[in-house]
């Protein structure tokens, strides 16, 4: 199997072909677009739950941290420090946060339907090119049938050869781009599921602190 061979089906396969390929860089895009974002994501709920044992006591600090990191957790993480310096309750802290999480899990989940999607259409336009392809081959059977040029089983066997030629690569992107779709799920599921357990480990140590940080001793 080589380019020039690969190639030639290519063009066999006709104009929906280029349809079928168009769909597998689109899909492949949105892939790796989503798996860069979250590839980043499950050592930075480490790093973050790291830093929060370590100044648990120190909320200002866990603050100042949250405002100075450039990174699409520390909104959730400040919410919770914020909440928990105002003296909420646990179950606050963690409310606020858990609220932000979900935006980010939103976020997260961008592009993922748009590659459903995209794996869904693949073997449908490759049926639509065999169908073209097979009205092809019947419009040359009816031609050479006029001219007396010894139609026979031969000319629509070439032209429907050629019109599966789409099915198959259909067929093909879509088994592909499913594929990259699960792995993107199972990849987010375990970051929700991180980011899940932040949260609550946030929550509990924060759980302690039950009035402001800034606080005037009576006299």
């Amino acid at each position: 199997m080589n380019m020039d061979w690969l190639w030639s089906l290519f063009e066999r396969g006709g104009p929906t072909m280029y349809a079928i390929a168009s769909v597998a860089l689109l899909g492949l895009t949105i892939y790796i677009d989503r798996l860069l974002a979250l590839r980043g994501l499950v050592p930075a709920v480490h790093d973050l739950t790291r830093r929060v044992r370590d100044a648990a006591d120190d909320l200002p600090k866990v603050l100042a941290h949250c405002t100075d990191a450039q990174h699409s957790l520390t909104p959730m993480l400040g919410r919770g420090v914020e909440a928990a310096m105002r003296g909420a309750p646990r179950d606050e802290v963690l409310a606020n946060m858990s609220r932000e999480g979900r935006r980010l899990t939103m976020r997260m989940k961008r592009g993922l339907g748009a590659l459903a999607m995209l794996g869904t259409m693949a073997p449908f336009l490759g049926l639509l090119g065999t169908v073209l392809g097979i009205m092809q081959a019947l419009r040359d059977l009816g031609a050479a049938t006029v001219t007396g040029q010894g139609a026979g089983y031969s000319v629509v066997a070439r032209g429907v050869a050629e019109a599966l030629v789409t099915t198959a690569a259909g067929i093909v992107v879509a088994v592909i781009l499913v594929l990259l779709h699960q792995h993107l799920r199972a990849r987010l599921s375990v970051a929700v599921l991180e980011i899940q357990l932040l949260a609550e480990e946030t929550a509990d140590l924060f759980a302690k602190t039950s009035a402001p940080q800034d606080t005037v001793d009576p006299i």
